[in-house]
């Protein structure tokens, strides 16, 4: 799916900005910065993003400032000038990269979420967050559990409007 049919002629769901090739189910990283590098580095050979060491440091700022994962869920998102285009990521983690959420839960899933700083179409602003709506409801966080494969994932992330 390119970019130009996924903004122009999108379905108004968080997969129009999460391309099949930026889902990790077994996603391997041994620290949060390697998992949040390989994702945006991905971002970036897809051309959304034009500057990933600018990416990345706004991600991280926003990290610092508050919490950035609940239920076992991990939403990291940033404006950024270094975004072409609205993107996402995601990635399961293993269980040895030790990453609690605020909850003090362990986080199992990722959500990478990339925005321009200037929008010029609001609707990944909204599927940005209704994901973060479902992510508060137990059985969205059952069905994604449940999602083994980038297919299931994707077609999950399909649901999401």
């Amino acid at each position: 799916m390119t970019r130009a049919r996924t903004v122009a002629g999108g379905t108004g769901s968080l997969a129009d900005y999460l391309d099949k090739r930026h889902i990790h189910p077994r996603a391997q990283a041994a620290t949060r910065d390697e998992l949040l590098e390989a994702l945006a580095g991905g971002l970036h050979a897809a051309g959304a993003l034009g500057d990933v060491r600018a990416f990345v440091r706004a991600v991280r700022l926003r990290m610092a400032q508050g919490a950035n994962g609940f239920h076992g869920i991990a939403l990291l998102a940033a404006r950024s000038r270094a975004v072409n285009g609205p993107a996402a990521a995601f990635a399961r983690v293993p269980a040895e990269l030790g990453w609690r959420g605020a909850d003090d839960r362990p986080v199992r899933d990722v959500f990478l979420l990339a925005a321009p700083r200037k929008l010029r179409d609001a609707g990944c602003v909204r599927a940005y967050s209704v994901l973060a709506r479902h992510t508060a409801h137990p059985g969205f966080r059952r069905m994604l559990a449940a999602a083994r494969t980038t297919d299931d994932l994707y077609d999950l992330f399909r649901l999401i409007r």
